[in-house]
């Protein structure tokens, strides 16, 4: 089975800040870990509500592999996609999108 890194970075207002700890395990396949990656950003999103944080572009990155002990971000090759969080709730951006969306502009 496939082991997945889910990292998160946190929302924040002033020095309160939201986490979902990062970690590693393994699922069945990618649609469970998506599933899984998708609750700890709407857990991350009922947090900022209720510490009333406001978000500073916080996401759930999912990886491919065990990458703890690297520093992966959305050009690694192992980036799956990530749920870009917002007041409204969680979105997933596939990969693809999400590095097509950031260099935007370039060029």
């Amino acid at each position: 089975m496939p082991a997945f890194t889910i990292v998160t970075t946190s929302a924040t207002q002033g020095a309160d800040a939201a986490e979902v700890s990062t970690l590693t395990d393994q699922f069945g396949d990618q649609s469970e870990a998506l599933g899984y990656s998708r609750r700890m950003a709407e857990e991350m999103v009922g947090y900022a509500h209720q510490l009333s944080l406001d978000f500073d572009y916080s996401n759930v990155g999912l990886y491919e592999g065990d990458l703890l002990d690297e520093e992966p971000g959305p050009a690694h090759p192992a980036f799956i996609g990530a749920w870009v969080l917002d007041d409204e709730g969680a979105a997933f951006v596939p990969a693809d999108e999400f590095n097509a969306e950031d260099g935007e502009g370039e060029g």
